[in-house]
C-alpha cells in the first residue's frame, strides 16, 4: 500500500478512529474519577557515608575511593525491614513492612549526596508522617550503629591501655632494682610512649562517640499537601487519547482487512481483466422518486456526463466495429446494472445511434420504470411464440431508440435465453440497430446471463463502489469466461459526489445459494422507498406496493463482523458518555453538599 492508500483508509474509517479515541479517553477519565486519590510526600536526607572515625569507615558503610557505591549502599539501608517495622510501631499503622515499603521510593537526587524518600498514601498527612518517621529512623539507626562501633573500639583501646599499664609497672619495678640498665630504660620509654598514644586515641574515640550524628541528616522534612499526585485526570486523559488513537487506527486497518469490497478502479480492472470505461456518481432523488433516466431528465448533472463518458469509451473500445451486441450485467443484485443499461442506451440514441434495449430480467424487470412503458408483453412472448418481435417493441419517444421489456415470467428463462429463438431475435434486431443493449439478471443470482452470453459480442460488467466484493466479482468473471463471454469493460457505479468511491457504504454481496433463491422467489431483505418496479414471483407479476422496494444482497462475514464491532463500540461509547455525565454531576453535587457519595463508591469499588 502507498501513502495515499493509508490516508484513504483513515479518511474512510475516520468514525472508527474517533469512536475508539473517545471510548478509551472517557474510560481513562472515568477510571481516574473512581480511583481514590493518592498523595506523595518527600523527605530529603543529606548522606555522608564516610563521617566518623576513619578507622571504621569500611565497617560503617563507607567505601573509600567509591563514593557512588557508598551512596547506593545508604539508599539500600534506608529500605531495611527493621526501619519499616519501627515506623509502623511508632505511627501505630495497620499494615506490614512489605506493604509499607511498596509505597516507598528511595533514590539519589542527581549527582549529589542528597537522597529523597518519597511516600505515597491516600492521606497527605499520613504520607508526610511516614516519610519523616522513616528518615528519622534511618538517621537514628545510622547514628546508633556508628556510636556502637566507636564504643566497641574504645573498649578495645581500654583493654590495650590496661596491658600497657601493667607493662609499665613491670618495667618500673625492674628499673628500681637496676637503675643503671639501659635496656630497661629503653623499654620504659617505649611503654610510656605507647600508653600515651593509646590514651590519646581513647580520648578521641570518646569524643567521636559523643559527636557522632550518623551517616545522614534531614535537610528538608516532608510537608502534607492537598494536591494529589494521582490520579492525574489530564495525564490519564491524554494517555487515553493517545492509546485510543493507536487502537482506532489499528481497528481501521483491521476493518480494511476484513472488508472484501472493491475499493478502487485499479482493483476492479485487475479482478475483471478489463478497463474501467466510466465512473457514475451517486444520484440524489426527490421524495417519492426512486429511478430516473438521468441522461434525459437531468442532462446537465454529473451522472449524465458520466454516461456520456461511458458511451465515448465504448466507441473507443469498439474501434474495429466488431461489437454490436452488449450484455450489461453485474455480479450481485443492487449494483446498478439496469440503471447503467437504460442510461447508456438513451445516451447512444442521443448521439444519433440506432439502439435497441432488451430487458432479459424476467424476475425483477425495471426497464419499464425508466422509460414509462408498459410491461404487459415483452421478450418472453417473443421467445414463446405468442407475439412477434415487432408487436412487443416500444418506442419511448426517441426515434433512435427501441425498447423491449421482459414480459411475464416464463417457466424456463435460462433455456429460452440460450435458445436459437433468442439468437434469431438478436439477428433480426441487428439488421436495424447499431447497438443492442441487453439488461440481464446478475451473474451469480441465476444462470440467465451466462446462458445468454454465447449470443452477444461483449459483456459490460457493473460494479458498485464499496459494495461489490472481490470474491463475487472474481466468481462472476469465471462463470462468464466459462460461458465463452468476452468482457469489453466495466463501470464503477455509486461513487460519492466528491469523486472518491463510496468504499465503505452500501451492502455487501456474497455469492452462493442466497442469490438464486432470493432473486428468483423474492425472498431476502427489503429496503423500502428505493425501487420503482418489482419483479415477478413465479409466473405472476408483483404488485405496485411490492415493486417499490430495492433488494439488498447479503453481507459478507467480514462486513458483518465489522458492522457488529462498530455497533458495539458505538453502544459502549454511548454508555460511557452517559456514565461520565452522571459521574460528573454526582461528583460536583457531592463536593458541594459534602454527601460522601464518592467516598462510598470508592470504598465499594476500590481501585488500587
Amino acid at each position: 500500500m502507498e501513502l495515499r492508500d493509508y490516508l484513504r483508509v483513515l479518511r474512510a474509517r475516520k468514525w472508527v478512529v474517533v469512536r475508539a479515541v473517545l471510548v478509551v479517553a472517557i474510560a481513562a477519565v472515568a477510571a481516574s474519577l473512581l480511583q481514590q486519590p493518592t498523595f506523595t510526600a518527600e523527605t530529603s536526607v543529606l548522606v555522608s557515608p564516610d563521617s566518623g572515625s576513619g578507622l571504621f569507615s569500611d565497617l560503617l558503610g563507607g567505601s573509600v575511593g567509591q563514593p557512588e557505591r557508598a551512596l547506593m549502599t545508604q539508599v539500600q539501608l534506608m529500605q531495611l525491614r527493621p526501619l519499616a517495622e519501627n515506623t509502623i510501631r511508632k505511627l501505630n499503622l495497620q499494615t506490614d513492612p512489605a506493604s509499607l515499603l511498596s509505597n516507598v521510593a528511595v533514590a539519589a537526587a542527581g549527582q549529589t549526596n542528597i537522597v529523597v524518600i518519597k511516600v505515597t498514601a491516600h492521606d497527605p498527612k499520613l504520607a508526610a508522617e511516614v516519610a519523616n518517621t522513616l528518615a528519622n529512623e534511618y538517621v537514628t539507626w545510622s547514628r546508633e550503629t556508628r556510636q556502637e562501633a566507636l564504643k566497641e573500639a574504645a573498649v578495645q583501646v581500654e583493654s590495650r591501655l590496661a596491658v600497657a599499664r601493667e607493662e609499665i609497672l613491670a618495667v618500673g619495678r625492674k628499673l628500681s632494682e637496676d637503675s643503671e640498665n639501659d635496656e630497661l630504660a629503653a623499654q620504659m620509654d617505649m611503654a610510656t610512649g605507647g600508653y600515651a598514644t593509646l590514651a590519646e586515641k581513647l580520648e578521641q574515640l570518646r569524643i567521636d562517640q559523643e559527636l557522632e550524628t550518623g551517616a545522614g541528616r534531614i535537610v528538608s522534612p516532608a510537608v502534607g499537601t492537598n494536591y494529589s499526585s494521582s490520579p492525574g485526570l489530564v495525564r490519564n486523559g491524554l494517555l487515553g487519547l493517545a492509546l485510543g488513537l493507536v487502537l482506532g487506527i489499528a481497528m481501521a486497518f483491521l476493518y480494511e482487512y476484513l472488508d472484501d469490497a472493491i475499493k478502487s478502479s485499479e482493483e476492479a480492472e485487475r479482478l475483471l481483466g478489463t478497463p474501467v470505461l466510466g465512473h457514475v456518481p451517486i444520484e440524489r432523488f426527490e421524495k417519492g422518486e426512486s429511478r430516473r433516466l438521468t441522461i434525459v431528465e437531468k442532462p446537465g448533472s454529473p451522472a449524465a456526463e458520466a454516461y456520456r463518458v461511458i458511451r465515448n469509451s465504448l466507441d473507443f473500445v469498439n474501434f474495429e466495429r466488431n461489437i454490436k451486441t452488449i450484455l450489461v450485467t453485474s455480479a450481485a443484485p443492487g449494483e446498478g446494472k439496469s440503471t447503467v443499461a437504460s442510461n447508456l442506451a438513451a445516451s447512444l440514441a442521443q448521439a444519433g445511434q440506432k439502439v435497441a434495449l432488451i430487458s432479459c430480467d424476467f424476475r425483477r424487470p425495471t426497464t419499464e420504470a425508466f422509460f414509462g412503458v408498459p410491461n404487459t408483453v415483452g421478450l418472453s412472448d417473443v421467445l414463446t411464440g405468442r407475439h412477434s418481435m415487432k408487436a412487443v417493441l416500444q418506442r419511448p419517444g426517441d426515434e433512435q431508440l427501441l425498447v423491449m421489456t421482459s414480459g411475464k415470467m416464463p417457466p424456463n428463462p435460462s433455456e429460452l435465453l440460450s435458445s436459437r429463438k433468442m439468437k434469431e431475435t438478436l439477428d433480426s434486431l441487428e439488421e436495424w440497430a447499431d447497438w443492442i443493449i441487453i439488461d440481464t439478471p446478475p451473474v451469480l443470482a441465476v444462470s440467465d446471463a451466462a446462458a445468454l452470453a454465447r449470443w452477444v459480442d461483449g459483456v459490460l460488467m457493473i460494479t458498485r463502489a464499496g459494495s461489490s466484493t472481490r470474491e463475487a466479482t472474481r466468481k462472476a468473471r469465471e462463470m462468464l469466461e466459462k460461458a465463452g463471454a468476452r468482457l469489453v469493460g466495466c463501470v464503477v457505479w455509486g461513487l460519492e459526489p466528491g469523486g472518491g468511491p463510496n468504499a465503505y457504504g452500501g451492502a455487501y454481496a456474497y455469492y452462493g445459494g442466497y442469490y438464486y433463491h432470493d432473486y428468483y422467489t423474492g425472498g431476502g431483505q427489503k429496503k423500502a422507498g428505493k425501487g420503482a418496479a418489482g419483479g415477478a414471483r413465479g409466473s405472476q407479476q408483483v404488485s405496485a406496493a411490492e415493486a417499490d422496494t430495492e433488494w439488498v444482497p447479503s453481507k459478507s462475514p467480514g462486513r458483518r463482523f465489522a458492522e457488529f464491532l462498530g455497533r458495539a463500540i458505538a453502544g459502549l461509547l454511548g454508555a460511557l458518555l452517559v456514565l461520565a455525565i452522571v459521574a460528573t454531576i454526582t461528583w460536583a453535587l457531592d463536593a458541594y453538599f459534602d454527601w460522601g457519595l464518592v467516598e462510598a463508591v470508592r470504598g465499594a469499588f476500590p481501585v488500587p
